[in-house]
């Protein structure tokens, strides 16, 4: 890959597999896509931060806006996704 869009990634798990990616695959861009819901936080992802080298970007917004992901898939020329963005209980999966 070399152009990598992470959603979700200001939660614990994306927030780890951004960082290590930022760390471990500096020839990646790497591009995070969260919208900071009560189960994520931005600081999550100072560690992605710390370990790019410029490669890292991060974007408020939400999976659900169509226009946003299209965006991002087409600006970035973003050739892999990996997709972390859920909510923490069920129920609120459902409304």
């Amino acid at each position: 890959p070399k152009c990598i869009l992470i959603t979700g990634a200001a939660g614990f798990i994306g927030s780890f597999t951004a960082a290590l990616l930022a760390r471990e695959h500096p020839e990646y861009r790497i591009i995070v896509l969260d919208k900071l819901d009560y189960c994520s936080s931005r600081a999550n992802l100072d560690a992605a931060e710390k370990h790019s080298n410029k490669n890292f970007k991060f974007i408020h917004g939400n999976i659900l806006s169509r226009d946003l992901v299209s965006y991002i898939l087409e600006e970035e020329e973003v050739d892999t996704i990996m997709n972390f963005a859920a909510s923490t209980h069920v129920d609120n999966s459902f409304s």
